[in-house]
């Protein structure tokens, strides 16, 4: 598996995605200690499948940010994230939503950050994956279909 998609395979892994079922590739040790870190940030208020769904789109954030040749579809982005927060018949307070809103863009910023940094010097190959799922039949990207994309970006 290519290590530029390693840890967007490992939250598909989570959400038991057949398609990625490989191990991910081993971090570098920074790389992994952010991603320790993020996990354990997470952890009291995102689960498991929450968690893999935010790298998910982290992912396509960052690669929205990085790679002209893919534009992230905020409706599908703002989709995935509402998903995380809880629903009327979770009966939270407000307060309690507001937090979990800002935890939620907090963790989706320092993971769009991490992809970053992981990719920034080797933006070829990481456009190219990105590219590659953007024209991917199953649809599972976040990212606006070749066709819809804006003339600046074509």
């Amino acid at each position: 598996m290519k290590p530029t998609i390693r840890t967007a395979a490992a939250a598909a892994l989570l959400l038991a995605s057949p398609l990625l079922a490989a191990a991910p590739a081993a971090a570098q040790p920074r790389e992994e200690a952010a991603w320790k870190w993020l996990d354990q940030a997470m952890a009291p208020t995102l689960n498991h499948e929450q968690r893999a769904k935010l790298l998910w789109a982290a992912y396509n954030n960052a690669a929205g940010s990085l790679c002209h040749e893919v534009t992230v579809d905020d409706a599908k982005l703002g989709a995935i994230l509402a998903s995380l927060l809880p629903t009327a018949a979770d009966n939270a307070t407000a307060e309690q939503t507001r937090h979990l809103e800002g935890s939620v863009l907090v963790h989706l910023g320092a993971a769009t950050g991490i992809f970053a940094a992981e990719n920034a010097d080797n933006l070829t190959e990481f456009c190219a994956e990105a590219v590659a799922l953007r024209d991917a039949p199953d649809g599972t990207s976040l990212f606006l279909p070749k066709e819809e994309l804006e003339p600046a970006k074509k």
